[in-house]
């Protein structure tokens, strides 16, 4: 009971003399950062949907919601009888064309070396020429056509375009597709950014990427930036994205939202390590060391901040350059407590 009254004398601001107390800490004006906290959402650097780009009846399916793929991974297969008909189309086509051409190149030759003898017409030769550049011609027109025809038949077998997962899946096996339907959504969780929008007085103070940080499991230092060079008008920000380490990817999802730390500079002012603090439900206070006793003021506490590897909290009320704390304000209370017992 001698201990619990100690306790609520101390709460009421009852002065202690220091025995085997934490170590004092003398109060001086310090640089604190003017930071923002900005709630930032995490999206991926490449995400999107794999869409059709020939028609087709779906033959097979291989991946669902939540499988990993990898690069090139194939995905869906479409019947390919008709592309495959069309390439063999074309590849006749090609060698009817070779076949004429070589007919014309040769005929042309044999004209050259008559019309130099003086025993061929002029219309004669001048008919040949024009007979060799259109065959030459179609050869060309079929080879874009067998090309193209191809390209139709590789579009029918859809792979992964990066390593990822896949979000969503848009069709089913037997279903008729036609160019430009959706087929699978996915994204790469590799590469992640997160995404703000930067209050318009604020976009000004941004100069580089050393003025963020990420609040996530861990703190969490962007990789690099960018801010658009243009104003959302209906909410008057900027967006701001800032990409994430891949080492740090790991611990995130897309979705998710984080606090996206802005610093704009410096100012002045009373700082005390996060231990030094006392925090009982809405109280917030220190133990002041005064004429060689400690007594309980409550502080309106500030912002939060990492300097040199250690937290610390800005007092904006009730400290004051010059006045000595304890550094710990648990270790203090519990030294109260025993010395009374």
């Amino acid at each position: 009971m001698q201990a619990r009254g100690l306790l609520i004398g101390a709460a009421l601001g009852v002065f202690f003399t220091p025995q085997a107390m934490a170590a004092d800490l003398l109060l001086a004006d310090v640089a604190i950062p003017s930071v923002y906290a900005l709630e930032a959402r995490v999206e991926p650097v490449n995400s999107g949907t794999i869409s059709a780009q020939t028609s087709g009846v779906i033959r097979a399916v291989h991946g669902d919601v939540n499988d990993r793929v990898n690069q090139g991974d194939l995905l869906i297969e479409i019947d390919d009888t008709q592309a495959r008909a069309e390439v063999a189309q074309a590849d006749a086509a090609l060698a009817q064309a070779r076949a004429l051409n070589d007919d014309a190149q040769a005929l042309l030759k044999r004209n050259t070396r008559l019309q130099k003898q003086g025993t061929l017409s002029e219309g004669e030769y001048d008919r040949s020429v024009a007979q060799a550049g259109s065959t030459a011609a179609s050869v060309a027109a079929a080879r874009a056509a067998l090309t193209q025809a191809q390209a139709q038949l590789s579009y029918t077998r859809v792979s992964a375009p990066y390593a990822g997962i896949i979000t969503a899946r848009h069709v089913e096996v037997g279903e008729l597709i036609n160019p430009g339907q959706p087929l699978m959504s996915g994204y790469s969780p590799t590469k992640l950014r997160v995404v703000t929008d930067l209050p318009q007085r604020l976009a000004s103070q941004f100069n580089d990427v050393s003025q963020l940080s990420i609040s996530g499991p861990s703190d969490i230092a962007p990789e690099s930036a960018t801010l658009f060079p243009y104003e959302n008008p209906q909410q008057h920000s900027v967006r701001l994205r800032a990409t994430i380490p891949a080492d740090a990817s790991d611990q995130l999802m897309p979705g998710q939202w984080l606090k996206l730390t802005f610093r704009t500079g410096e100012r002045q002012g009373v700082a005390i390590p996060e231990s030094a603090l006392l925090t009982r439900g809405e109280m917030t206070a220190v133990y002041v060391h005064d004429q060689g006793k400690y007594s309980l003021r409550q502080v309106r506490a500030g912002q939060r901040f990492q300097q040199e590897g250690a937290s610390y909290i800005e007092i904006l009320a009730g400290l004051r350059s010059g006045e000595t704390i304890s550094d710990d304000a648990l270790m203090t209370l519990q030294d109260i407590a025993t010395a009374g017992e």
